[in-house]
């Protein structure tokens, strides 16, 4: 079965065979194998590498796809992955004795793995995964995602070596009279298995009691998806090493063992759509590492452990489609990193819970289909970085907090089936962001507002209030006053990862794009769930960039290019290929993007969606259409002034101040070397000067020409433009000028304990006075003074 998923490593089987043949054979051998390998490829590579390259003519060595030992003159590594190919294997492989790894996945390659594979001593990679074989399974090795059917053999237990095993999204079944999953009880004898995935098979068993014995190596175990009967055995609990346990989508029943406090290493608990039942126990809290609990749609009852609140560490906290009852706990306050929090669908009750306010990072939060009342906190306003909120069926009552206009991030409100009153604030029309929006069933009158993303909303959203009027698109009455339609669009400032380097380690470098915000669709219900993150492939990538021709090209930088992409359904996107450092190539690229992709900030871009395997990584990003600060500031046809250019650095270093304070605490990010950048850019844009540019030679750098400049000759490196507007600079624009290059100057101080910190957000920048024209000392943050200092006053 062919998917359309990449994955790092994920469905990657590493197989080491325990085979010793002692016969040497010669290239001509290796030649003639690699040949018959040709004929049983029915339908060639579409550009025809192989048809061409693969011939007697050439030498093997020197052939698409072939690796060659020189010493030896012999083939070690064979990689025809993702190149289209339909065929079977014949077992003339077997002959390339000298074979170490052998790459033939994402094809279509189907029919049974030949016998003779076990007779390549030397194999240690084997990647086949996303192709059609089919048949029984050979005893000696592992695939995932293909069409394999039939028992898990015994015989497996044999790889006394294997580290990895990946079966997942194939056929299996259990055979076994005692309908125990006995083949785990064979995987004992694997002592340096690390992973062992099985999910979305037909396993109709019980988890026996010796899964316990399993290796004490073992980080994950993921058999979801399958027919798994009965209870969690206690005895789990000695798989010490243990990072993911991951059981969804059987038919499990009991509790959760309260053993479970001695996986102490344990970092996530998926459990969804099981039959589970009773108190969610406390021992959950006891361990240090926990940062994500799924018991989604199962049958727990009883409180929410307050307990939960002593666990920092939580990330992602869903316990929604169960029976749990009373209030929640207000230490689920304490929660400051929590990013998801979803307690649907339960019999929670009582009053809003007012501790919400205090999950400041939240990006959703969901409390529906319970039975809270009382009016919604106010306090709820200062989470900028919530994307989806949802309070539809409960019993809420007062009004719509006024405060929700400062939700910045916001895409989904969901108000609907409460006893809501009073009006829709047209407050929210500055919720850009906003796609999804229901207070249908509700007791609302006044005015619908009209402007902004209420534009483009229908009369699904507002239906059954009580005396709600505006435009005849809402299907209410038209209201008695005048209104007239209001649009706002403002110019934001977003960040991408393109030139200097920046932020999340191993992501690159900041690109300054800019565009106008406008919705352009009304999403549907189904809509909700696109904040789930769906992988790409890289055929679709390649496709959607033309092949990454150099016309989609949008910059690039040392971590890799921005190309613009058209998807298969018209959807337009910015790509960000990443370039493969060998020191860097395996870094938690995963993890990066979980980090990447719940970042909600009005100045940094959204990221969709990533493609990643051994030889690709890419991240896939909201596409930006006004073009780049780079573009702007190095343009003939267009002008950028002292204040426009201020503001752009005041948007980017909003956007350093949210990931610093989200993410720096934890480590995620450099500090120190994001501010670095900072500096550079900052100089870069008053100057009009790359720090490549050609003038810099001798030990000359931008830095040491800009801090040489200072303070009487700022007029000689500060962009001509900027002076041509104007007979001469005035006073205050030179100080300006000369306030910005020092505070750059002290972003790229050599020691990085000595660089001022990005904190421009936390300042009251709305608030500054064009009257406050002081001379002020920037030596310290980067903060509202060098605005006071520039006479510039920020609205937004």
């Amino acid at each position: 079965m062919v998917t359309s998923s990449c994955f790092l490593f994920s469905m990657v089987v590493v197989v080491l065979i325990q085979f010793i043949r002692t016969s040497e054979t010669n290239i001509t051998t290796d030649q003639s194998a690699l040949l018959a390998f040709r004929v049983h490829i029915i339908n060639l590579d579409p550009q025809h590498i192989l048809a061409t390259n693969w011939s007697s003519a050439t030498p093997v060595c020197n052939w698409a796809g072939v690796t060659c030992i020189r010493r030896h003159n012999k083939v070690a590594a064979l990689n025809l992955s993702y190149m289209g190919l339909v065929g079977t294997i014949p077992p003339d492989i077997g002959n390339v004795s000298f074979l170490t790894f052998l790459d033939i996945s994402n094809n279509s390659f189907s029919g049974n793995l030949p016998k003779e594979m076990a007779h390549l001593p030397r194999l240690k990679d084997l990647y086949l995964d996303y192709n059609e074989f089919g048949g029984g399974l050979p005893t000696d090795l592992s695939l995932g995602e293909n069409q394999f059917t039939g028992a898990i053999p015994q015989s497996l237990g044999h790889l006394g070596l294997l580290e990895v095993l990946d079966l997942a999204g194939n056929n299996f079944v259990s055979h076994s009279s005692t309908l125990e999953l006995s083949f785990l009880t064979s995987l004992t004898s694997c002592r340096k298995l690390r992973a062992l995935a099985l999910d979305d098979n037909r396993l109709n068993g019980f988890l026996p009691v010796s899964i316990g014995n399993l290796s004490t190596s073992l980080k994950m175990l993921s058999l979801g998806r399958n027919e798994i009967m009965g209870t969690i055995p206690p005895e789990i609990c000695n798989l010490s090493s243990l990072l993911v346990l991951s059981l969804p989508g059987n038919n499990l029943t009991g509790y959760i063992p309260t053993t479970i406090a001695r996986l102490q290493k344990l970092q996530g608990l998926n459990l969804t759509d099981n039959q589970i039942g009773g108190p969610i126990p406390t021992e959950v809290c006891h361990l240090p590492n926990f940062d994500r609990l799924f018991l989604t749609r199962n049958q727990f009852s009883g409180p929410v452990p307050a307990c939960l609140g002593n666990v920092s560490s939580l990330r992602n906290l869903n316990l929604s489609g169960n029976k749990l009852s009373s209030s929640i706990p207000e230490s689920l306050g304490n929660l400051n990193d929590l990013l998801k929090f979803d307690v649907s669908s339960n019999s929670l009750g009582g009053d809003f819970p007012s501790g919400l306010g205090s999950l400041r990072v939240a990006v959703v939060i969901d409390l529906s289909i319970n039975q809270f009342s009382g009016n919604i906190s106010a306090t709820i306003g200062v989470l900028q970085n919530l994307v989806y909120l949802s309070l539809a069926h409960n019993t809420l009552q007062g009004n719509i907090p006024e405060t929700f206009q400062s939700l910045i991030s916001l895409e989904a409100l969901d108000l609907s089936h409460n006893n809501l009153s009073g009006v829709i604030p047209k407050s929210l029309e500055a919720l850009s962001h906003l796609r999804y929006f229901n207070v249908s069933f509700n007791k609302l009158n006044g005015e619908i507002p009209s402007g902004g993303p209420f534009e483009n909303f229908t009369s699904q959203s507002f239906a059954s209030n009580e005396a709600l009027c505006g435009l005849t698109q809402f299907g209410v009455s038209q209201c008695h006053s005048d209104y007239q339609l209001r649009t706002s669009e403002r110019i934001i400032i977003i960040s991408d990862l393109s030139t200097i380097s920046f932020t999340v380690p191993g992501m690159g470098v900041l690109f300054v794009l800019i565009r106008r915000r406008k919705s352009k669709r009304v999403p549907t219900e189904k809509d909700l769930q696109s904040l789930v993150h769906q992988r790409i492939t890289y055929h679709e990538i390649f496709e959607a960039t033309n092949g990454f021709v150099e016309s989609n090209l949008i910059g690039s930088g040392s971590f890799g290019s921005v190309y613009k992409g058209v998807m298969c359904d018209g959807m337009v996107v910015a790509i960000k290929v990443f370039k493969l450092h060998p020191e860097k190539a395996f870094r938690s690229f995963e993890t990066e993007c979980e980090v990447l992709r719940n970042i909600r900030h009005r100045n940094l871009t959204k990221v969709i969606t990533s493609c990643s395997n051994l030889d690709f990584r890419a991240l896939v990003m909201e596409y930006m259409l006004n073009g780049s600060l780079e573009d702007l500031l190095y343009s003939h046809d267009d002008y950028l002034g002292i204040k426009k250019r201020l503001d752009i650095m005041i948007d980017v270093a909003c956007a350093l101040d949210y990931l610093h304070h989200e993410y720096g605490l934890g480590g995620l990010v450099s500090t120190s070397s994001d501010v670095y950048s900072y500096g550079i850019m900052l100089m870069e844009t008053f100057t009009r000067t790359k720090p490549a540019d050609e003038i810099f030679a001798g030990g000359m750098t931008l830095r040491l020409w800009v801090r040489e400049s200072l303070p009487d000759e700022i007029t000689k490196v500060v962009d001509m433009d900027l002076l041509r507007q104007g007979e001469e600079l005035l006073t205050k624009d030179v100080q300006c000028l000369i306030a910005i290059m020092e505070l750059a100057l002290e972003c790229t101080k050599e020691s990085a304990d000595e660089r001022v910190f990005t904190r421009l957000c936390s300042s009251p920048i709305s608030r500054v006075s064009t009257s406050a024209l002081v001379k002020v000392n920037v030596h310290k943050c980067i903060d509202a003074t060098i605005i006071a200092h520039c006479s510039i006053r920020r609205d937004n």
